[in-house]
């Protein structure tokens, strides 16, 4: 895929620009009923990093079983669902199913068995070669990475002690991404979950006994570090995005972001500029449910931006049990949440907005292209 993509924010982003290319779903709105297009698929909230700015640093252990993915997925393919995006409050590639023990790649062979497309969001992990020389991940087969339609690595591993990002033989066929979060760490003992976070309201310890890591003081290094993988490996793009938790740095750090995309390559490295809003209504949830861990489906995977969710997806922005989605498109559409109160930390806003027009009449324009990988919404 060539890297001269202009609207790099409208197709590797969840921003809505895709919606209107699904038009059976739009009229299906307007009438009042909802169409699932695609669907996050949180297997484990398992993860081998601690990040600062981790927006699910409350991990519980949940792992969803395979039976439990295949009685959701078994409710929503009869109904238009097109594409799984595998991703987590963890790493997915760390899955494991606690009934039958299979991982990862058996559930990515088991979604591709149903017609879908995959997507995986993932910080990597240590790599291998397998029996004919290629360099994989160890828990995911060449077979079954082929499988994917595109990859986002997270290149968290920069924040850590390997100081590096674990980037496999990428087969041809799929789209590579990377993605980095800048973020200030403060090292605070007291955190039962991380050891550190990434604002001053998360800490517990007086500041003047935590170690911080300012941003701008770790940008020039993260400069280079950022640079080499693209040069390295090629990917089609990198997005680059502040902390949404310090919402009043979002602007300046966008900023700050452009100027280091430039360095890069602006033809491959975009800065994604998402404020938090709260929504008047949600309806997301329809055309893009989320399956989290605990197997409850959830509207948007932004819900633990929300202070009051206290990182973690919590019980007040649950929207049904994985095993009952179906009823869901069952009955007429209407906000998920009452995201005016529960949704200050929305940034699925626009995409929200744009979904009430539909729902209220608004027409909905053909598109004259198909964008890339439309199915992911």
């Amino acid at each position: 895929m060539s890297n001269e993509i202009k609207d790099k924010n409208g197709i590797f982003t969840s921003d809505g620009s895709k919606m209107f290319y699904h038009q059976q779903a739009m009229n299906n709105l307007r009438n009042g009923k909802g169409t699932p297009v695609v669907t996050h698929i949180m297997s484990s909230d398992l993860c081998q990093h601690s990040c600062a700015f981790c927006s699910v640093a409350t991990r519980e252990g949940n792992v969803l079983k395979m039976s439990d993915i295949k009685i959701y997925l078994d409710q929503l393919v009869p109904l238009g669902l097109k594409a799984v995006i595998l991703s987590g409050g963890g790493n997915p590639l760390l899955y494991r199913c606690p009934e039958t023990k299979v991982g990862i790649s058996e559930l990515v062979t088991y979604v591709k068995s149903l017609g879908l497309e995959i997507g995986m969001i993932t910080n990597g992990m240590p790599m291998k070669r397998d029996d004919n020389g290629r360099l994989v991940w160890k828990t995911l087969t060449a077979e079954a990475m082929d499988m994917l339609t595109w990859v986002r690595i997270s290149m968290s591993g920069l924040d850590h002690k390997e100081d590096e990002v674990y980037v496999p033989e990428i087969g041809s066929e799929t789209t590579l991404g990377f993605s980095y979060v800048y973020h200030d760490i403060y090292h605070d003992p007291l955190d039962k979950n991380h050891g550190k976070v990434s604002t001053l309201a998360d800490l517990i310890t007086p500041i003047e006994d935590v170690k911080i890591e300012y941003g701008e003081d770790r940008l020039p290094k993260l400069t280079e570090q950022l640079k080499y993988y693209v040069d390295t490996y090629n990917p089609t793009y990198l997005r680059l995005l502040p902390n949404c938790l310090e919402v009043e740095r979002i602007a300046g750090r966008c900023d700050e972001l452009q100027n280091v995309a430039n360095i890069i390559n602006p033809n491959i490295a975009f800065v994604q500029y998402k404020p938090p809003a709260a929504p008047h209504a949600c309806f997301l949830g329809y055309p893009h449910p989320v399956l989290n861990s605990d197997n409850w489906v959830f509207p948007c995977d932004s819900t633990v931006l929300n202070v009051d969710a206290h990182h973690k997806f919590a019980n007040p922005w649950r929207v049904c049990h994985g095993s009952e989605v179906g009823k869901l498109y069952e009955n007429p559409v209407h906000s998920l949440v009452d995201s005016q109160k529960l949704c200050p930390g929305c940034v699925f806003t626009k995409t929200n907005t744009l979904l009430e027009a539909v729902v209220n009449g608004m027409e909905t324009p053909v598109p004259t292209e198909t964008p890339i990988h439309p199915n992911f919404v």
